[in-house]
């Protein structure tokens, strides 16, 4: 009897430890049904660069499930990422309220695609996403998901080369080669032997379609054009040598007269610089750069600026090709001796020393400023540093 005991006791210990060993059950959130059943209006899709501003695609979805009491409201968000390597994600759209569609035109999808570093004619599948959020003040309620998927073919947005087509009073042609300073910003650049003229801008030396018209914008504005039809090319009024910058992302043109410098540079030089007056240290440390294929006639440099060389006031002149010669050497001069670029923003001409003098710029108060010339207004600007 006593065995009987014993062995109905261990059994009993052992049906206590294994409920202490057995794993803990946690209270789990229910996910939702699907009752929006996301559909895109097109499952597969080749972009056209031709329609790059019309609606490549339109997802659509129904009402999500009401649930959280009377009280709940539901938002609804959207976003895309690549089937294959979901890090490739767009940013999260929130819907308007009462809306369930969003729409992407041609060159916004295309967008995307290059930014997730998609080559153009490549097949992505891109998986969409909406998220209906439940608001509820009752408790937390999971969002109900719904999933489509879409196959995306993108398109090359910038044209290796674009060509300035221009036609004077007496109908005759003259075509300008335009090339992207910066590969891929879809901003190109040309100096040209201008006079007045009707012109448009030519995706194809042998062709005049399609290309960028006269746009709805201003006298200035882009707009592009597949076919010929009843379209308004730019006009040129102006003669001379300038530089034309076409942005075919903002969809605008800018004519400048461009001041060519010597070396294709600027350095500054002068004891109100961390270069001093040494002009090896000028070319390493204190280089004015352009950076902004949008405005190239822009040169800027940001760095510390001193107002004091011991007792006396620190100075600074630029250098255009790093000669000493007073004779020889080529800089940009202050207007008069002293003159504050922050207040006094006349550049002057390239010249010589012997020209003219050695006059340098000075700077109110020391600290870190941005030193701006425009060598197309023919400005200086200095301005405290962000």
């Amino acid at each position: 009897m006593n065995k009987i005991m014993k062995l109905i006791c261990l059994l009993f210990l052992a049906s206590i430890v294994a409920s202490c060993n057995k794993d803990p059950e946690y209270y789990t959130l229910e996910t939702p049904a699907d009752r929006m059943l996301l559909k895109a209006s097109s499952a597969d899709l080749t972009l056209e660069k031709e329609k790059e501003n019309e609606t490549a695609v339109t997802f659509t979805w129904n009402a999500a499930a009401q649930r959280g009491g009377a009280d709940a409201s539901i938002a609804y968000f959207f976003r895309m990422y690549m089937a294959d390597l979901h890090s490739n994600v767009t940013n999260l759209y929130e819907i308007e309220a009462g809306e369930r569609s969003i729409s992407f035109t041609h060159n916004e999808l295309n967008d995307i695609l290059a930014s997730w570093s998609i080559l153009p004619g490549d097949k992505v599948t891109v998986e969409a996403e909406v998220i209906a959020q439940v608001n509820s003040s009752a408790q937390y309620l999971k969002p109900e998901l719904s999933k489509t998927q879409l196959d995306v073919v993108g398109y090359d947005k910038n044209a290796t080369a674009i060509y300035m087509v221009m036609v004077d009073d007496a109908g005759e042609r003259t075509v300008r080669r335009m090339t992207e300073k910066v590969v891929g910003s879809g901003i190109y650049q040309s100096q040209a032997e201008l006079k007045p003229c009707k012109y448009f801008f030519a995706l194809s030396a042998e062709s005049d379609y399609p290309c960028y018209m006269k746009g709805e914008n201003g006298d200035n504005s882009l707009q592009y054009v597949a076919e010929a039809g009843d379209y308004e090319m730019l006009e040129n009024t102006k003669s001379g040598t300038y530089t034309v910058i076409t942005d075919l992302n903002m969809l605008d043109v800018s004519i400048i007269q461009l001041f060519s410098l010597p070396q294709n540079g600027i350095w500054i030089v002068g004891s109100a610089c961390d270069a001093k007056w040494n002009l090896d240290d000028a070319r390493s440390k204190c280089a004015l750069e352009n950076k902004d294929p949008r405005r190239p006639n822009l040169w800027a440099y940001t760095g510390n600026f001193y107002s004091k060389d011991g007792d006396n006031p620190s100075e600074f002149k630029l250098t255009l090709d790093f000669n000493w010669d007073a004779g020889k050497g080529l800089w940009f001069f202050a207007p008069y001796a002293a003159a504050n670029p922050a207040v006094e923003h006349e550049l002057g001409e390239m010249r010589v020393q012997n020209d003219g003098g050695d006059l340098k710029w000075t700077v109110a108060s020391d600290g870190k400023y941005t030193l701006t010339v425009d060598l197309d207004q023919m400005k200086i600007y200095l301005d405290p540093a962000e």
